[in-house]
């Protein structure tokens, strides 16, 4: 599994974990606020970026990719981190910590979700990331990126934000995003929150105060899980730290000194 590294390897560690679509480049802004006092590991999902050739295990997939972090972090001889994910790396990042990997500090998560309770949802989700999977297969990329950044999710981007996304994507394997998309279904996930109070760790919710969505599941995480801080990132959407990276990166850096 790919990884870029930027700073001092005496600093703390902040692992990053991008979203579906995106690679370890899409922190750049994060890591060019925070490199100077962090050691910022940046990961190429599996199907994505520099690990576009690379699967995830179809039955396995999140576990897989716990395995694959904590054999990038020793190869990199990281004894404690923190862990930083968003949206699909937000969920992958909350598996990672329920296996209570050693070394793990504290988790930030930005607007990902910690599963779907309804079985029904679930295989909603699962044909509707099965359809996207055949998209990416058999449409041209450019055509896909297109509508997928006209869900409901995205309303909030503007036609340059939508434009930049689109031409920053349109490279990615499209193979790789398809087994990704499949293995890592919301479909598939647990329901997790009633899980995070096996967490040993601070965890840092971030999401958008234009993210309807998402700051509803915030609030109920906060009903199971009370340790949890909550913050909102004014003016963003889903993609904080696309939309607004500077109040990300003051919320971050907030959330990694009150450990």
């Amino acid at each position: 599994m790919h990884f870029s590294v930027y700073g001092q390897s005496q600093h703390p560690c902040l692992v990053l974990l991008h979203g579906f679509l995106g690679n370890g480049s899409d922190w750049q802004a994060v890591i060019a606020e925070l490199s100077a006092d962090y050691y910022c590991v940046a990961i190429d999902i599996p199907g994505h970026g520099l690990s576009g050739q690379q699967r995830l295990k179809p039955r396995a997939a999140f576990k897989d990719f716990s395995h694959r972090l904590s054999a990038c972090l020793k190869r990199l001889k990281v004894r404690q981190y923190r862990l930083l994910g968003y949206s699909l790396g937000g969920r992958l990042a909350l598996h990672h910590a329920l296996l209570a990997p050693k070394g793990l500090q504290q988790l930030i998560i930005e607007s990902a979700h910690p599963g779907l309770c309804d079985a029904q949802a679930r295989q909603q989700r699962l044909v509707q990331d099965h359809r996207w999977a055949d998209r990416c297969l058999n449409e041209p990329l450019e055509e896909l990126l297109n509508d997928w950044y006209q869900q409901a999710v995205f309303s909030n981007l503007s036609n340059l934000q939508r434009q930049q996304l689109i031409r920053k994507r349109s490279h990615q394997d499209r193979q790789g995003l398809a087994a990704t998309l499949t293995a890592c279904s919301l479909g598939l996930q647990d329901d997790l929150s009633k899980q995070l109070r096996r967490l040993k760790m601070p965890l840092d919710f971030i999401g958008g105060s234009l993210d309807h969505n998402y700051q509803r599941l915030a609030k109920q995480l906060q009903q199971d899980y009370p340790q949890q801080h909550w913050h909102h990132i004014a003016n963003a959407g889903h993609n904080c730290h696309f939309e607004q990276p500077a109040l990300f990166s003051q919320q971050l850096t907030q959330c990694l000194k009150n450990i």
